[in-house]
């Protein structure tokens, strides 16, 4: 096994960071510092170390977590003396949640700082990396709420996608689900994670989008999760994901975004229903952090 692939492997870092520890001399192998790439290791015969610790491969862990609104979708505060916003360094971050976070988690599917809902959090750093260059294959389900009421050619003009970032936004599937007042709820499934790129449907149609709420990764839901909560996932589930992301993994960036093929169908097709919320008239998901207005 090449050393980078096995660093992934023991969740040390995506296999694009390993590359990185081992340049810089961070990784030594039976005590010999390596900084060629690809030098092949047995993990039972040889000892290797990053920054002087030793690295275990052990079987990958994998959560779905419900990630609540006002909270960094990462485990490590911002360093200030980095490039990071200042008033990012005081918020909290999804470390309060997750008690055992020096088995180097990796968050996979982040959502922005005021956006809810489900994401991933794995070991398994190879995973991790296929699905944040090419998961265009797990689509997610979010319920949106916009201000004002959409009409049948608002929807349209959402079913029809939009650009963010010079890149096509094709949503998979549009529904409206319920108004609350002067504004309104639908389903948006889209084929890949980039929440931001969801703010900029607001712009299309001209409605500002007030809430974010994703409610599905792929066929995992919230349902039976807290706010802040989490579960470990089937091994049904971990197969799925691996298969998805072996699949992203051998098609081109630029074809993945292009495409809404039989993998994203697979995917969707025999899907619950959406959740409707507990009070009527309401369409948002019934999380448990209060009322969805």
């Amino acid at each position: 096994m090449r050393l980078q692939k096995l660093l992934a492997a023991a969740g040390v870092a995506s296999r694009r960071r390993a590359e990185e520890l081992i340049a810089a001399g961070a990784v030594t192998v039976d005590g010999k510092v390596i900084t060629t790439l690809g030098v092949q290791v047995k993990e039972r015969r040889d000892r290797v170390e990053v920054n002087g610790r030793r690295v275990h491969v052990e079987d990958p862990l994998y959560r779905l977590l419900l990630k609540p609104r006002g909270c960094l979708a990462t485990l490590t505060r911002p360093n200030p003396d980095k490039s990071a916003p200042r008033e990012n360094v005081a918020r909290p971050t999804l470390a309060r949640y997750v008690p055992d976070r020096e088995l180097g988690w990796h968050v996979v599917a982040p959502l922005d700082f005021l956006a809810e809902g489900v994401i991933l959090l794995t070991t398994d750093g190879a995973l991790a990396e296929r699905m944040s260059r090419g998961g265009g294959h797990v689509p997610m389900t979010y319920h949106l709420k916009f201000q004002g009421t959409l009409g049948e050619s608002e929807l349209a003009r959402l079913q029809r996608g939009w650009r963010f970032n010079s890149a096509p936004v094709r949503p998979i599937k549009i529904e409206a689900l319920a108004t609350t007042g002067k504004n309104m709820w639908i389903e948006m499934v889209v084929p890949e994670s980039r929440p931001r790129a969801l703010k900029a449907a607001g712009e299309a149609i001209r409605h500002q989008l007030l809430k974010i709420s994703r409610v599905r990764l792929g066929e995992m839901s919230f349902e039976g999760l807290k706010m802040g909560g989490w579960r470990d996932l089937s091994k049904g589930e971990i197969n799925a994901l691996r298969a998805a992301a072996t699949t992203a993994d051998a098609v081109p960036r630029s074809r993945a975004r292009k495409r809404r093929g039989p993998e994203c169908r697979r995917w969707s097709a025999g899907g619950a229903r959406p959740v409707p919320a507990s009070q009527p008239g309401v369409g948002g998901p019934r999380f448990d952090s209060g009322p969805n207005d």
